[in-house]
């Protein structure tokens, strides 16, 4: 593998056929190799990520976002990449951020790079506003690392962080998991900062906001005493 061939993208789906084919044509622009996790759609997201040259994984019945990344990172970790750009398949993630993310990597700027989207909280509505400025004063002050977005699903990860490290949550929680569990092995967190399509909480994705945002602020309880 080349330097950039080290590096794959994972994007876990669900119910996504009507935004998925753009993002995938988005990402190949850059040739790197792209996986997506059908986490149990009833649409045609899985056919029509194959017909834009996706690899599909597929679960069987929907499990979560947390669950689809952890079986997107097991199956390539096997298969011997570096380091993983995750995205999002409603569109919202704009690929032509990726040469940053790759950039930041390639000059070892971290073990965990994060697309902040802190320039646009004030477009979210009140609710994720205030929990994601709570949360990256929280998990800030926790791990010792300054961070201006914990939530953000647009990050490159590298192998040697998901190596070992035990992840157990199923939902958006997870990778707030990963970040603090993360940080607390030592890992290098930076972030870059990005520009969305559109802020979370549009029609199209799946976040609930009042059970999610207490499913994210538990998973922060349980990292909290996790060593």
């Amino acid at each position: 593998m080349t330097a950039r061939n080290k590096i794959a993208v994972l994007i876990p789906a669900y119910n996504a056929s009507e935004s998925l084919r753009g993002v995938i044509e988005g990402i190949k622009d850059y040739a790197l190799a792209i996986v997506v996790v059908d986490d149990g759609s009833r649409d045609a997201t899985a056919e029509i990520a194959r017909a834009a040259g996706a690899q599909v994984l597929r679960h069987a019945r929907n499990r979560g976002k947390g669950t689809a990344l952890r079986t997107g990172f097991w199956f390539l970790l096997h298969q011997g990449y570096k380091a993983i750009i995750t995205m999002d398949a409603d569109g919202q993630h704009d690929p032509s951020f990726i040469p940053h993310f790759i950039r930041a990597y390639n000059k070892g700027r971290g073990n965990i790079i994060i697309g902040s989207r802190a320039g646009e909280f004030d477009a979210m509505n009140w609710l994720r506003r205030f929990w994601n400025q709570l949360g990256v004063k929280a998990v800030s002050k926790l791990t010792g690392t300054t961070l201006t977005d914990t939530q953000s699903g647009y990050r490159l990860i590298s192998a040697e962080v998901l190596q070992g490290l035990p992840l157990h949550a199923a939902g958006y929680e997870m990778e707030l998991e990963l970040l603090i569990k993360a940080c607390k092995r030592g890992h290098t967190v930076v972030d870059i900062p990005v520009i969305t399509h559109f802020v979370d909480g549009i029609p199209s994705s799946h976040f609930r906001p009042v059970r999610d945002t207490w499913l994210v602020c538990r998973a922060f309880l349980q990292e909290f005493f996790w060593r």
